[in-house]
């Protein structure tokens, strides 16, 4: 299974994914994180603009047909704002596909602002902000197998609904 968490940055998505991650390792499954931050500094894509964003989270596509005969579970975190990523993601790899929708206000996320990149984003020094600048918008999603509303749920409560809709209780 491939099991797609998106969302702006700071909706909770690593956070998540570590916590199913240990859940499932306890059921001596085999599972592995694809994170989308990790692949974007392998591959030293810099830019966030639409062309760089695609590109990169086609690598994880790639990445995860490579892999997805080695594991059972691919947990991938990436903000992946475009419709149309998502959908090929879908089509590919159908019915292994589950996609997670962490959603959480602007408000909270730039209040989290866990690696900082709001703030440079608000300061002027970093461009095409997902999310924040409208040349990047955050699609949501229509499809998703499961909305996370990571404003007012705590990580637990995340954690036990999405086990819950995996089947794995």
């Amino acid at each position: 299974k491939i099991i797609w968490f998106t969302g702006l940055s700071g909706s909770g998505k690593t956070t998540l994914a570590h916590g199913l991650e240990s859940y499932l390792k306890n059921k001596e499954v085999t599972v592995k994180i694809i994170d989308g931050d990790a692949i974007r500094e392998n591959n030293k894509i810099n830019s966030f603009d639409k062309v760089d964003i695609i590109n990169n989270n086609e690598r994880i596509i790639e990445l995860c047909k490579k892999l997805q005969m080695e594991y059972d579970y691919l947990l991938v975190t990436v903000i992946a704002p475009f419709n149309q990523t998502r959908q090929k993601a879908r089509r590919i790899f159908a019915k292994n596909y589950i996609e997670v929708y962490l959603k959480a206000n602007l408000e909270i996320v730039i209040k989290r602002d866990t690696k900082g990149l709001y703030e440079k984003a608000l300061a002027g020094k970093l461009n095409n902000m997902i999310g924040l600048d409208p040349i990047v918008p955050y699609e949501e999603p229509d499809r998703s197998e499961i909305v996370i509303n990571t404003s007012y749920e705590k990580p637990e409560e995340s954690l036990n609904r999405l086990i819950k809709l995996l089947d794995l209780v």
